[in-house]
């Protein structure tokens, strides 16, 4: 199969758009989720608002959209006040969004190359630590960021609009 991981451009919004939809969908099957809600997060908006900053990057099998992920730059201001291991400024750190593998590309390995390859995109942009929170109990995305570097930082609740009060366990990475 032909990989690829790219930048996604703004005009592959329906394609994303199904992407997130067949993720989250699949939440359902699964006692291990970001506990995602399509419409509210991810929203259209957002998913648009990220392809013009240029912040997606997909990883596609044979063409087909396999695995997506969000760099945002800057520090996410609801784990702001963190007790992060590494003390940087907002400039040096960037934040992992939406990061998902769709359901028919999962166990492949693919998390793990679009996650490598995200951590190689923040550095190379002058990035010195790589943040994200996953939803306490999402055990196999907590393994897999520890395989690849990662270290627990803390846990703390905090409110998103599409799930209200939610308890995240924060990771990062120096790179």
């Amino acid at each position: 199969m032909v990989e690829c991981i790219r930048k996604a451009e703004p005009c592959e919004l329906p394609e994303l758009l199904q992407f997130y939809k067949t993720v989250c969908d699949a939440q359902a099957l699964s006692p291990y989720s970001p506990s995602w809600h399509f419409g509210i997060y991810p929203a259209e908006e957002d998913l648009l608002d990220h392809l013009r900053a240029g912040e997606f990057t997909l990883l596609t099998l044979e063409e087909r959209f396999a695995a997506a992920g969000v760099l945002a730059a800057g520090e996410d201001p609801i784990y702001a006040d963190a007790a992060w291991p590494t003390v940087c400024p907002p400039d040096e750190v960037c934040v992992l969004h939406l990061f998902a593998v769709h359901p028919d590309f999962r166990r492949q390995g693919l998390s793990g190359r679009l996650l490598e390859a995200l951590a190689a995109q923040a550095k190379s942009e002058g990035m010195r630590v790589l943040r994200l929170d996953v939803v306490t109990g999402n055990l196999p995305a907590e393994r897999l960021y520890l395989r690849h570097g990662f270290q627990f930082a803390e846990e703390r609740e905090v409110f998103y609009p599409d799930t209200g009060n939610i308890s995240v366990r924060l990771f990062e990475r120096v790179l």
